[in-house]
């Protein structure tokens, strides 16, 4: 719900008489990085559809790539407002992941009513290979235990750390679309660093 979250910050942004256009001075820190989790991401996204024979080791490495490198982003830009937000969230389903042997713990009534019997019986047998059932799994409340495809366009599981992610997310876009001072301040960021490698010499 990453661009939900995006296309929500947008709106109550501009509602709050932001501009989207501020965003352009935004100086992320450590950038670079973001292209490199991504594309780990996208392995693993092709790894869960299974187009591609990756063994789970190989599928626990990249996972632990993509969120090192989405943690170290965060933690490096915590000068912005509201930045714990998604930081918290982040680690919050990672340390879920790594207690539990890098699968996600599932609330497994809901996998019955979505994906029915069958699959409910594989889910609670460990035979699902990214997933775990919520009940007995370690720290199970930070697991994927909340439903709410009920009141949105598909069905859609999310743990608390996905909810504080999603706040986070949409409170970072409207701050920075209503800061005012995001060009100076990132322009004065920027002299200073400038000026510190000239005294050097």
């Amino acid at each position: 719900m990453i661009i939900e979250a995006i296309i929500i910050g947008i709106i109550i942004g501009t509602i709050r008489r932001g501009k989207l256009s501020r965003l352009e001075y935004l100086k992320i820190n450590l950038s670079p990085l973001i292209i490199l989790a991504l594309v780990s991401y996208i392995s693993i996204i092709v790894m869960n559809l299974g187009l591609l024979d990756f063994n789970s080791n190989l599928y626990n490495v990249f996972l632990i790539i993509t969120y090192s490198l989405i943690i170290i982003v965060l933690t490096f830009n915590l000068d912005k407002k509201f930045m714990f937000l998604p930081l918290i969230g982040i680690m919050m389903n990672f340390v879920c992941m790594c207690v539990n042997s890098f699968k996600i713990p599932v609330k497994s009534d809901i996998i019955l009513r979505l994906y029915g019997a069958e699959m409910n019986n594989l889910l609670l047998a460990n035979k699902v290979k990214f997933f775990i059932p919520a009940e007995g799994a370690n720290l199970n409340a930070l697991g994927k235990l909340f439903y709410i495809g009920d009141y949105y366009f598909y069905d859609i599981i999310l743990s608390m750390g996905d909810i504080i992610i999603f706040v986070g997310i949409v409170l970072v876009i409207q701050q920075l679309m209503t800061d005012k001072y995001l060009k100076t301040r990132d322009s004065i960021t920027l002299s200073k660093s400038l000026y510190k490698k000239k005294k050097r010499y």
